[in-house]
């Protein structure tokens, strides 16, 4: 079974919900007649694109204002997200509805936990799309989208500080590449959760815990969708990056 299709299992409360209706009305149109695709994978799939583009918009938002630059952040995680000409429309017509909702992004969160059954790598690509449109206006990240982040974090149940050694300079952008002079002894620790004073074990402690959940053989054994694999890849990167600068200067 693909997937998304295990999923449905964890979510199908919220089928039933504001979000199931708008799925429920949008998936005849949004699959061919001869999709052989199982109804459930499709609900499944629907669903989290929905609360994806709804708490992106609700979060966008939170400043007062939506920047063409976060819009357009937007609309290049639909094309990582392989989203076609249809799926897209239905996206951007959640985004733009969801700027008028009055429904608590913190319920979103908390449902949209339930529904990829508080699996760490999907959810930490869930809030790593939010954290992108956020940072896309190149100033320093405000309090109000961090406070967001952080609920998020909380209601996703990801590591506690994981959003922190983002800002810190953890976070690695789609297709990271690795350049071994571009990142500071200081941002290493910082992307490890570290203070610079810290003991060889806590460091491997602190490695290991990191990058446990991105380890190919464990990615593999969940049969992940590749835009949460490519994800994976990129932040692990990163780690084993901060890692190896650290190993350098001991």
């Amino acid at each position: 079974m693909n997937w998304w299709g295990k999923l449905i299992g964890s979510g199908i409360g919220l089928l039933g919900g504001p979000m199931g209706a708008l799925v429920g009305a949008a998936i005849g149109h949004l699959y061919d007649e001869d999709d052989i695709t199982p109804q459930d994978e499709k609900k499944a799939r629907i669903l989290y694109i929905a609360y994806f583009f709804s708490c992106a918009s609700k979060i966008a938002k939170a400043d007062g204002r939506i920047s063409a630059k976060e819009i357009s952040v937007t609309e290049s995680i639909m094309d990582r997200m392989g989203l076609n000409k249809k799926t897209k429309e239905f996206a951007k017509n959640v985004f733009r509805k969801a700027k008028h909702s009055r429904r608590s992004i913190d319920e979103e969160f908390r449902e949209v936990g339930k529904l990829i059954a508080f699996d760490e790598v999907v959810g930490q690509s869930f809030l790593g799309g939010l954290f992108e449109i956020v940072i896309s206006n190149g100033t320093k990240l405000n309090n109000i989208h961090f406070k967001y982040l952080q609920r998020a974090e909380k209601c996703l149940q990801l590591p506690n500080g994981l959003v922190r050694s983002w800002v810190n300079g953890g976070y690695a952008p789609p297709s990271y590449k690795i350049d071994r002079n571009s990142m500071s002894l200081n941002e290493a620790y910082n992307i490890l959760g570290l203070k610079t004073n810290s003991s060889d074990s806590e460091i491997k402690t602190a490695y290991r815990k990191r990058a446990a959940n991105f380890h190919p053989d464990k990615l593999k054994s969940k049969n992940l969708p590749d835009e949460f694999i490519s994800f994976a890849n990129d932040q692990l990167a990163k780690v084993n990056q901060a890692y190896e600068r650290i190993k350098k200067e001991g």
